[in-house]
């Protein structure tokens, strides 16, 4: 699960205030929790994001789970149709949003920080395939320079990756480029592929990934 601490939904995002909020707004909106409009008229901030300490979050760890935001009605869950907020208060392990929000909020994290190496655990496996899409399109537009490692049970998500590892049994069975395992017979790859029911459209994918013509 998407590792989330009690405060704001800001001091999630930049735990040492590094950035401004219009940065901390923009980075919402590229993982879709927030719309275009929603990100606008909240750029209203020019300064860092309110940097916040150990101490601080340590004093506020009893008292924020019973804090509930006007942003969050509820406790374990916030509602979608709320506009969500830089203030918005996250309770501990993040309960009070859903488990594809919480994943969207690691994602938007990345992304603020620009990491060189990105892992990605099932990062997406509680969204739907329509945010996923746009997700994934922001991914490969964002850390085109970083190293990515991505563990993911929706083939779409890697077969435009540069290199698939494949795993049987805990063992090592295949590491190849995702075009190469398709033109094997007998891979395992390519056998999850015709069983997924798009293999055209993987193929398609996989090709212009390869830039065969």
């Amino acid at each position: 699960d998407a590792a989330l601490f009690s405060g704001t939904l800001r001091e999630n995002l930049d735990p040492f205030g590094e950035h401004e909020d219009s940065e901390c707004l923009d980075v919402l909106y590229r993982v879709q929790m927030l719309t275009e409009g929603q990100a606008a008229s909240q750029r209203t901030s020019r300064e860092p994001s309110r940097p916040t300490s150990i101490k601080d979050g340590v004093e506020r760890e009893g008292s924020v789970a019973a804090s509930v935001s006007t942003s969050s009605p509820t406790a374990t869950d916030t509602d979608s149709k709320t506009t969500i907020t830089l203030d918005t208060q996250v309770s501990p392990g993040g309960t009070n949003f859903s488990q594809g929000q919480r994943q969207l909020i690691a994602m938007a994290r990345a992304l603020l920080r620009r990491s060189s190496i990105i892992v990605l655990d099932e990062a997406t496996s509680s969204i739907d395939f329509a945010t996923d899409a746009k997700i994934q399109a922001t991914i490969r537009e964002e850390f085109g320079d970083s190293l990515l490692l991505t563990v993911a049970h929706r083939l779409r998500t890697v077969i435009d990756y540069d290199r698939l590892l494949v795993l049987d049994k805990g063992e090592l069975a295949e590491f190849d480029t995702p075009w190469n395992l398709l033109q094997k017979q007998d891979s395992i790859f390519r056998n999850m592929c015709l069983k997924s029911g798009t293999y055209a459209e993987l193929e398609e994918a996989a090709k212009a990934k390869a830039g065969v013509v």
